[in-house]
């Protein structure tokens, strides 16, 4: 398969070789210095003196346990080991076995999820069944489905405050859980199982882009103990990031391979992404950046980008005509007036000035403390190298996006939530940095922060009230 970014270099460029034997001190520092960071804040956590918001900024995350409850860190002493476990068999599998490897990930990963979340409070299902928490639920239980989405703009002021302000991808999925017969506390389980696809996604584009195992691999594990998406789901932004990153898959399958069938379904997943959640599109900046690279290396021709285009909106514009002729439903008059709310609420409760830099303290408590870290480094070490790996213009680009997010102000406050979609991808600069190595403590000590920063945090903090 022809893989962009990979085959051509720029002069003056470089690319990190085959993993050294040994660990580069680039990524033996920035992995105790994460790790170390992540054992303070945990402490903190404890102790409940780990900064949780701020009044005056018009946030704040109340601790759910006294300071000193100790007993909450065994879920997360048990399940590290068994992820290492499967992480350490799943290097030393055969290539061919990659597909298998992934579903077992996927099948495995939920028991140990939900033993991480043991002391987290409330129960997935009192969460589904909350409108406070989660008001997409309720109008599933109200409305049909037609009757819904064929007056959803005049319906929208009885919706509940979430469902209100949101787009109604949210609450059609509650549609479906419920036509498949399942009740609240099922509903929770199989929200987190979709939210698990994100990190099944990231582990396509990452594998597809840079045909590296490791890489691909780290950045599965990652994302799918990500402290965000576990500390919230089965709120739906746990879920946000599925479309886009689709979006992104099917960008990178055209690029690689420059079929048709991919541009029109990128279109598709474009409209599935503003119509459960429009935020995520921001990462069109990691969209343009792949596109700009394959153009600058002549991997991909102007004919090519204008067929990408023409396909991409054909596809978003057959879902668009598709829902107005059955349900008479506008997506742009409903992303209008969420874009209104969304601006005027800040303007009434959330100061710019604070928030600008108190977001990226939430970024760290969503993504990892740890990740966050091995990404800065990563991050100054392509620069440094000029680097052309394809793994170098993921974590740039997505850098980029959290830089042009973080100053356009459209979320202030709530981050750790609101910016899961971003905190997942983000993963990808932490898990190349430790690929830079055959040897597996590095990624071990990541995981293990990680996973112990998403089970002390969802015991200790009530990121969820309903």
């Amino acid at each position: 398969m022809n893989r962009v970014l990979v085959e051509k270099r720029p002069a003056g460029t470089t690319s990190p070789a085959a993993p050294a034997p040994g660990v580069p001190r680039l990524v033996a520092w920035a992995v105790l210095a994460g790790a170390g960071l992540t054992v303070l804040a945990l402490a903190a956590m404890l102790l409940r003196r780990l900064p949780t918001g701020s009044r005056l900024a018009g946030w704040t995350y109340p601790y759910d346990r006294a300071a000193g409850e100790w007993h909450v860190v065994w879920p997360a002493l048990v399940v590290a080991p068994a992820v290492l476990g499967l992480l350490w068999l799943s290097r030393r599998l055969p290539a061919r076995f990659d597909a298998a490897m992934v579903a077992g990930w996927f099948l495995a990963v939920i028991p140990l999820q939900l033993l991480l979340r043991v002391y987290a409070l409330p129960s997935l299902g009192g969460i589904v069944a909350s409108d406070r928490a989660n008001s997409f639920y309720s109008p599933s239980q109200r409305w049909g489905i037609g009757e819904f989405m064929g007056d959803y703009m005049g319906l929208v002021e009885q919706l509940p405050p979430h469902a209100r302000t949101n787009m109604p991808g949210k609450t059609l999925l509650y549609f479906l859980l419920d036509a498949l017969g399942l009740g609240p506390a099922a509903m929770g389980v199989a929200v987190l199982a979709l939210a698990n696809l994100s990190a099944v996604l990231l582990w396509l584009i990452v594998r597809d882009l840079t045909g590296d195992r490791r890489i691909a691999l780290y950045t599965l594990v990652l994302g799918l103990f990500l402290p965000g998406a576990l500390y919230f789901v089965p709120v739906l932004n746990a879920v946000s990031p599925v479309p886009i990153l689709l979006a992104l898959w099917l960008h990178v399958r055209f690029l690689t391979t420059r079929r048709y069938g991919y541009a029109l379904g990128l279109g598709a997943a474009l409209y599935l992404t503003v119509f459960f959640e429009a935020l995520p599109l921001v990462l069109g900046v990691v969209f343009a950046a792949l596109l700009g690279v394959a153009l600058r290396q002549r991997e991909l021709t102007w004919r090519d980008t204008l067929r990408l285009v023409g396909c991409a909106l054909a596809g978003f514009a057959a879902c668009y005509l598709l829902m107005r002729g059955l349900f008479g439903y506008d997506l742009f008059d409903n992303f209008a007036y969420v874009l209104a709310d969304a601006n005027d609420f800040n303007a009434r409760w959330r100061p710019y000035g604070m928030w600008v830099t108190r977001n990226l303290w939430y970024l760290a408590l969503a993504a990892g403390i740890a990740s966050c870290v091995l990404l800065a480094a990563a991050g100054w070490d392509a620069v440094r190298r000029r680097s052309a790996h394809p793994a170098a213009v993921l974590t740039l680009s997505g850098i980029a996006v959290l830089v042009v997010l973080d100053l356009w102000g459209i979320n202030r406050g709530e981050t750790v939530r609101l910016w899961i979609f971003l905190a997942v991808y983000l993963q990808i600069g932490a898990a190349w940095l430790c690929a830079r190595t055959e040897r597996f403590w590095p990624a071990a000590v990541l995981v293990s922060a990680t996973v112990l920063q998403a089970g002390i945090g969802s015991a200790m903090i009530g990121f969820v009230r309903t």
